[in-house]
């Protein structure tokens, strides 16, 4: 039972009371801290989500390095989000085929300056990417890419003319050119996909020089033909004079008479072939009158 105070309170009421207003006053501070709380977090988050939070999009893949337990992992990320610690890093590649085109002055193996304008075509090897990033890192294709195609192209077009270029078969040309340079990426992880030579320019005087050169060896090549087919004429009518020789021969009819006569005979066979006088002597050849009708 509640007991009188003497002022008209009761006691036992006033000790509810205060047991439920002092749980209501920590409710409400613990709500207030917890407020206060994800409100922290919340900005925290925000704050370092960009430090955090890492999305690699179609086409790349992520090589994770760690400040404090080994640097570069051979842990390989693939699309999509990825995480990390803010003190950490993710560099991010791009593993579709990459294309650099340069122009580029080399020297022909007479010493003749070129202008070549060339294209290479590579990508970095997904399965080594981790030791692409240790080895030579984000600007793979300044390192070693443009420099290694530059010595591939000095190499194979140093070995010829530049009459010689102008004439050698152009697939020949770029698998020399894709095998030398395969030879000079063997040890990096880089895939080389080809390299193409996509103009090539001599001095105005070489040029034309070697125009006139080609162009004279094409009318040489003519007559050469000419002078073949002539050959081949000789003696096909060496051959048919040897036989027109030995059927006279044999027949004891010459071939002016024989031809005379298969005349006379097509002539006959003609609606325009009226009469057919033959000759007294042997030797005469028929004699054919036309009339009209």
């Amino acid at each position: 039972m509640p007991v009188d105070a003497g002022d008209g309170s009761k006691v036992g009421n006033d000790s509810k009371l205060g047991w439920k207003k002092t749980l209501l006053n920590f409710m409400h501070k613990l709500r207030t801290g917890l407020a206060l709380s994800v409100l922290v977090l919340l900005f925290v988050v925000v704050l370092f989500w960009e430090t955090v939070v890492v999305s690699h999009y179609p086409g790349q893949q992520g090589v994770y390095w760690s400040r404090f337990f080994g640097g570069t992992s051979n842990m390989i990320l693939g699309e999509g989000t990825n995480f990390k610690f803010p003190w950490d890093d993710i560099i991010i590649y791009d593993m579709r085929l990459s294309s650099i085109e340069k122009t580029t002055t080399l020297l022909s193996k007479d010493g003749m300056e070129m202008e070549v304008q060339w294209s290479i075509r590579f990508r970095p090897k997904s399965s080594e990417l981790p030791e692409l990033h240790r080895k030579l890192g984000p600007d793979y294709a300044r390192r070693v890419v443009l420099p290694e195609a530059i010595s591939s192209l000095r190499q194979i077009l140093g070995n010829y003319r530049a009459e010689e270029i102008f004439a050698h078969d152009e697939n020949s040309l770029l698998k020399q050119l894709k095998e030398n340079t395969l030879k000079h990426f063997g040890d990096y992880p880089v895939y080389i996909k080809n390299v193409l030579i996509l103009r090539l320019v001599l001095p105005k005087d070489m040029a034309q020089g070697i125009v006139k050169k080609l162009l004279y060896e094409q009318e040489m090549l003519a007559y050469n033909y000419r002078l073949e087919a002539a050959t081949h004429e000789k003696e096909r009518l060496r051959i048919e004079a040897e036989g027109l020789k030995q059927f006279e021969e044999i027949s004891k009819i010459s071939m002016l008479k024989w031809r005379g006569i298969a005349a006379t005979v097509e002539l006959a066979k003609s609606e325009n072939s009226k009469i057919i006088v033959i000759g007294t002597d042997s030797n005469n050849l028929p004699l054919l009158l036309n009339t009209d009708k």
